[in-house]
C-alpha cells in the first residue's frame, strides 16, 4: 500500500514569536528532524507551506494552501488534493521527538472502511500526527467552505479509528518516555523544555538523542 507523508510547515507561530519549524533542537532544525523520520517510512513526502523560500533547503516538494489562512485543515486539504495516493500520514512540524516507529505503528492500525486513524494520548486526540484516507476530502472541503475550521468538527463528520497509548509498541517497550513522542512546541517555554528533554531524558542513537 502506497502512502504520502504530509508535513505541515504552516502556522503563524504567534505564541512562539518566531518560526518554530526552523528552531533547532539538539543542533538539528526542527522540521528536518520530523522530515528525517518521515523519510524512513516513505520517500513520498510533501511539505505544506505558503513560504517556499524558507523550506527549499529540505529539497522536498513544496505545496501551497488552496484555502489560505485556514489553519491545519487548510494544510491537510492542500496535501490531500495534491497527493496521488489514497492514504496519507499527516505530521506537524513542531513535534521534535516523533519517530518512524510510531508512524509505522499508526499506519499498521489502519483498517479499510475508516477515514482516519488518530492517536489518543492522555485523553487528548492527536489529529496532527495521524492517518487520513483521501475519501474524506469532500467533507474537508465542505468544512473549509463553511469556515468550520476546528479539527474537532471535521473529525465528527468522518469515520475515525482511535488508537490508544497501549496500542503502540513503543509504549510497551518504554512507557516512561513514550509521551515525549507527542510533545509539541507552541511557546518559548515549550522550546526550552524540548532542549532540556533532548539533553537529559533521551539516549543517543546514531549521533542523535532519541527514545
Amino acid at each position: 500500500m502506497e502512502w504520502t507523508m504530509l508535513l505541515l510547515a504552516g502556522g503563524k507561530s504567534s505564541r512562539m514569536g518566531v518560526n518554530k519549524a526552523l528552531l533547532t533542537v539538539g543542533g538539528v532544525v526542527n522540521i528536518s528532524r520530523v522530515a528525517s523520520e518521515l523519510k524512513k517510512v516513505s520517500e513520498n513526502i510533501m511539505v505544506i507551506t505558503n513560504t517556499f523560500e524558507e523550506y527549499h533547503f529540505l529539497q522536498l516538494p513544496l505545496i501551497p494552501d488552496l484555502h489560505k489562512d485556514q489553519g491545519p485543515l487548510g494544510g491537510l486539504h492542500a496535501g490531500m488534493t495534491s497527493s496521488k495516493t489514497e492514504l496519507q500520514f499527516l505530521a506537524a512540524c513542531d513535534m521534535p521527538f516523533v519517530s518512524a516507529a510510531a508512524i509505522k505503528d499508526i499506519i499498521t492500525h489502519y483498517e479499510p472502511g475508516f477515514d482516519a486513524v488518530i492517536p489518543e494520548i492522555n485523553g487528548r486526540l492527536q489529529p496532527l500526527f495521524a492517518v487520513y484516507h483521501k475519501r474524506c476530502l469532500p467533507v474537508l472541503t465542505e468544512c473549509l467552505l463553511k469556515h468550520e475550521l476546528k479539527m474537532s468538527l471535521f473529525l465528527e463528520k468522518i469515520s475515525v479509528k482511535i488508537m490508544k497509548e497501549t496500542d503502540f509498541t513503543l509504549y510497551r517497550e518504554n512507557p516512561e518516555h513514550f509521551h515525549y513522542l507527542f510533545f509539541n512546541m507552541n511557546t518559548r517555554e515549550d522550546y526550552q523544555e524540548a532542549d532540556y528533554i533532548d539533553q537529559t531524558e533521551l539516549y543517543i542513537k546514531d549521533g542523535r538523542h532519541e527514545l
